[in-house]
């Protein structure tokens, strides 16, 4: 994964991404609230992999990868933007650090109304944490009733190469 261009994003270009956030759950209203007055640059990265980032105030806050549009590790972190939250047991904590997509014996809570295909953050059981980001692939009723297979798609965890490049373009 290596950078493939480096741009700031022209304010025609900002409008047509933050039109995208129409119908995103908080996305333009917490983590993007000072782009549109001008107060802060948006700059884009794209990779060779043609995943592209969105950095803030040299943070990474979106990224783009297969038409899909989702929130940084960082940002999550910092706590600047609210997703529906998944907690999983500590058990599953290792699996998902590396990778995995979330199993549903290792969900310990969900928000019933959660639907598939919503984004949301993974976090661990003890410490709150944010560990990953990801995609519903089964209904909570599903999660519940079946209590077995592949519930979370993992998009973007810690550790993998988005977090690793994050922490370089941050130093």
């Amino acid at each position: 994964m290596r950078i493939k261009h480096r741009t700031l994003l022209r304010t025609k270009e900002l409008r047509k991404l933050l039109n995208g956030f129409e119908n995103s759950p908080g996305l333009i209203h917490q983590a993007l609230r000072e782009v549109p007055s001008g107060k802060v640059s948006v700059e884009r990265i794209m990779l060779d992999d043609k995943t592209e980032l969105y950095l803030v105030k040299g943070t990474l806050w979106l990224v783009k990868q297969q038409h899909m549009l989702f929130p940084g590790l960082p940002v999550l972190l910092a706590n600047n933007v609210e997703l529906p939250k998944v907690v999983v047991d500590m058990g599953a904590v290792a699996h998902i650090a590396n990778g995995a997509d979330v199993m549903a014996p290792g969900i310990f809570d969900l928000d019933k109304q959660l639907k598939v295909g919503d984004l949301v953050v993974i976090i661990d059981q003890k410490n709150l944490m944010p560990l990953a980001v990801g995609r519903m692939l089964l209904s909570p009723d599903v999660i519940l009733e079946r209590n077995r297979g592949r519930a979370i798609e993992s998009l973007h965890y810690v550790g993998d190469q988005l977090w690793k490049l994050a922490k370089q373009l941050s130093e």
